[in-house]
């Protein structure tokens, strides 16, 4: 947060004021300008204190001279204390400025703010009266005080109250799943080695999805279903690549695949045996080139799309799997539309079939509380050399450098462990009145959070909106199925979001 003042408010008022005097006699205006301004609060803040939050004296206080209040939009971070703050105020040559500070179960305490203006205030209980008294004591206006805080961790990765559905489908007991993006839908598929379904939705947060029995005419292998902006497609038992538009039909395509990696706009990437070499292939048939010795041939993660801060046009990366040794790799992959290339091998651990996803995050600098949002690539799921992965991994750096989340985002002890899941975010309309949960998806309570921990709260910028929000995009994150240690499927669907993208946005 950069320490500035709010004068919108006050010039706004002024000019209104400067209006009434030209339509009135000079004793009337005179009258009133003498009233309000000789009762004006002209500047706001509190005084550092690094015990308390570092920056403190730079949080940003709106000062509404109209409606008599002062208030940080910009909520303090998560369990910030506010029982000892000590204000800075300046206003008018008062007679009387006094503090009534609200206490449980007793009187307000009273502080005359113009001979104990060093005193720390309690805004524990609640809003604190600034009172004003004219310096002739003619006039009087009292101010309300308000010291917001965050009710939740801003940067925290919650599952609370969002938590969990099963997974669309009308089999009693799906044995396996995949979970795609599909243009502006989202698409599930599941089996039980019999009988498979597919299930379609605009948007998995209303829970309303159509779902149908496809009858393939082949085995199909359903943890290779991916999806280019164009088609649905997967590989048979046999390695036959399959195409649909619908998820319904099935055409073959008459290529034989490995495995499949994913899309790069309405191309599929994946690999092909040719003798005893792997060879990477797209379809629409495109280049051919030898897989090297260290680039997974299976069980890496779905391909990611993502703009690089070093490339003019999109990249897909992929991370782990298993290379054609049989061993298991920690090197994050890219194509750019022409080429493939080694992005990193700094992830923490050599991983198979985990989860990874875009997404948004706040990077702050702690001195100025200045933040701005930034895209991270989050990796979860999977297994490696010790078993089931249960550690969430953040890079903000399109994929080269990795660190293992903080405690914020790591994942609660609720939602097991799983590989083979899929991550899938997609946005969601907010309203004031549409932030509750849907009645649809089970809670369950989250675990707790250090209470030493603070995160910044977003940037506060003067708005020049001319209308005030009343809905925007909430960037929800789906985790469909996963197996556990055993090889069963988890029958799940967890929806979870960073708080902070949730809240409504400042103006």
């Amino acid at each position: 947060m950069k320490s500035k003042l709010l004068s919108i408010l006050a010039a706004g008022l002024f000019a209104s004021t400067a209006m009434f005097t030209s339509c009135n006699s000079d004793s009337d205006s005179s009258d009133s300008e003498v009233i309000y301004g000789s009762t004006q609060v002209k500047s706001f803040k509190l005084k550092a204190n690094s015990n308390v939050l570092s920056g403190l004296d730079s949080v940003f206080f709106s000062i509404d001279l109209v409606n008599a209040q002062i208030y940080n939009a910009d909520s303090l971070p998560f369990g910030t204390k506010t029982d000892k703050l000590v204000l800075q105020i300046s206003t008018d040559a008062c007679s009387k400025v006094e503090l009534n500070v609200p206490r449980k179960n007793a009187a307000d305490t009273v502080i005359n703010y113009l001979t104990n203006s060093t005193d720390s205030i309690d805004f524990t209980n609640g809003p604190v009266r600034l009172h004003l008294v004219s310096f002739d004591g003619k006039a009087e206006r009292d101010y309300t005080i308000k010291v917001n805080v965050h009710n939740m961790v801003p940067d925290s990765l919650y599952w609370n109250e969002l938590a969990m559905r099963k997974l669309p489908t009308s089999l009693a007991a799906p044995k396996m799943q995949k979970s795609v993006k599909y243009g502006d839908k989202v698409v599930c598929l599941t089996g039980d080695g019999n009988r498979y379904n597919i299930a379609v939705t605009d948007n998995p947060y209303d829970d309303n999805w159509t779902v149908k029995a496809v009858n393939f005419g082949f085995v199909p292998q359903i943890e290779t279903l991916s999806a280019t902006t164009g088609a649905l497609y997967i590989l048979a038992a046999d390695g036959t690549l399959y195409s649909s538009v619908d998820g319904s039909a099935w055409t073959s395509t008459q290529e034989r695949w490995h495995a499949i990696y994913g899309a790069y706009g309405d191309r599929l990437l994946g690999v092909k045996r040719t003798g005893t070499d792997y060879v990477r292939v797209s379809y629409p048939a495109g280049g051919e080139s030898t897989v090297p010795a260290d680039f997974p041939i299976d069980g890496a993660s779905s391909l990611c799309e993502l703009t690089s801060r070093w490339t003019a046009q999109p990249q897909v990366v992929m991370l782990g799997g298993r290379t054609a040794s049989g061993e298991l790799t920690n090197t994050v992959w890219g194509y750019d539309g022409a080429n493939w290339a080694r992005i990193s091998s700094k992830f923490p651990k050599a991983i198979t079939r985990a989860a990874m996803f875009d997404y948004r995050m706040a990077q702050t600098d702690t001195l100025s509380w200045a933040v701005k949002e930034v895209g991270v690539l989050i990796a979860m799921c999977g297994e490696n050399a010790d078993g089931l992965n249960g550690k969430v991994y953040v890079s903000r750096n399109s994929g080269i450098d990795w660190k293992e989340g903080d405690e914020l985002v790591q994942m609660p002890e609720y939602i097991k462990p799983r590989s083979g899941a899929q991550a899938i975010v997609v946005d969601k309309t907010a309203t004031e009145k549409s932030r509750a949960s849907s009645q649809q998806w089970k809670e369950y309570q989250p675990k707790q959070l250090p209470r030493w921990w603070t995160v910044a709260p977003t940037d506060m910028i003067l708005s020049r909106a001319v209308a005030p929000i009343t809905q925007w995009e909430v960037p929800y994150i789906y985790l469909f199925g996963g197996c556990d240690e055993e090889g069963y499927l988890y029958n799940s669907v967890w929806r979870g979001v960073i708080n902070r993208l949730s809240f409504k946005p400042l103006q």
